[in-house]
């Protein structure tokens, strides 16, 4: 059964999403960054937030989500992140020396955590390459194409692996780590974005090389969900925050999209032409 107002939801706040990256993207260079800067701290805030949360709660309880609201930052996780975005941020400027100078620090940081682990390390990193990324897409003359194609592409699959999910049911894909998420909605996931691509960008290439790509990009968008789920579950959390009433936190609706542009970042070092670049 679809429940109507969540799917409005989800597709509202979908469209939202790509409003304020195309407002961004289309500002000056700087205030794109500012806005970058934001959502790499708040994402790596989120993370640091969960896992502290996970130190002191050893299973699943109710209400988990406004305990976790409870929670703060510690000292030295705060500069941390902070010194991970002003590192981030020197990396778009010929400033070498500040680079190494903040490239340190942050090493020296990590040393004085009282807490450090092997999952957090992995997360941080995950997150900062993402945004490193995208702050190298930002020098391309197609970084409009390129980050416009990415959230409508996650969205859609969103949109479409929630509809088919909740349209015909069936087992659930990985309860373990996602109780929603079914095996007709990640089958949607993927046959909806392939047809919207192959429609849209049939002119830009060869039929097969987009409907193989567009399959790639779906499989890594849903891996990209199911990665932060994972996440969550490891935290025993709901969402990552409640800094979005009624959505979650930042990294909940950034999750397919932090994977996606690593993704097609990597591809792109190897100079490949994409379907989507006019």
């Amino acid at each position: 059964m679809i429940n109507k107002n969540s799917l409005l939801i989800r597709t509202l706040s979908s469209f939202a999403m790509l409003i304020i990256f195309f407002v961004m993207v289309n500002s000056n260079n700087f205030i794109f960054l500012i806005f970058s800067q934001f959502l790499l701290f708040m994402t790596s805030w989120e993370i640091l937030r969960m896992l502290e949360f996970k130190r002191f709660i050893n299973k699943k309880i109710d209400g988990s989500n406004f305990l976790l609201s409870k929670f703060q930052v510690r000292k030295y996780d705060l500069i941390l992140i902070c010194l991970i975005n002003f590192f981030v941020f020197l990396l778009n400027f010929p400033l070498l020396g500040p680079q190494i100078l903040c490239f340190i620090l942050i090493f020296v940081c990590v040393l004085k955590l009282s807490y450090i682990s092997v999952v957090k390390v992995i997360c941080l990193l995950y997150v900062t390459f993402a945004f490193i990324f995208l702050n190298g897409m930002n020098q391309s003359n197609e970084f409009m194409s390129f980050i416009f194609f990415i959230v409508f592409f996650t969205m859609i699959v969103d949109v479409s692996a929630y509809f088919f999910g909740s349209l015909i049911g069936g087992p659930k894909i990985m309860p373990s780590i996602s109780p929603n998420k079914t095996v007709a909605g990640f089958v949607g996931g993927i046959i909806v974005p392939v047809f919207f691509c192959t429609i849209i960008f049939f002119k830009n290439s060869n039929i097969s090389n987009i409907i193989f790509f567009s399959f790639v990009f779906s499989i890594i968008s849903q891996v990209g969900d199911l990665i932060e789920s994972g996440f969550k579950r490891y935290c025993y959390v709901k969402d990552s925050s409640n800094l979005i009433p009624g959505h979650g936190g930042i990294l909940d609706r950034l999750d397919s999209i932090v994977a996606l542009i690593i993704f097609v970042s990597i591809i792109k070092l190897l100079d490949y032409n994409f379907f989507f670049i006019v």
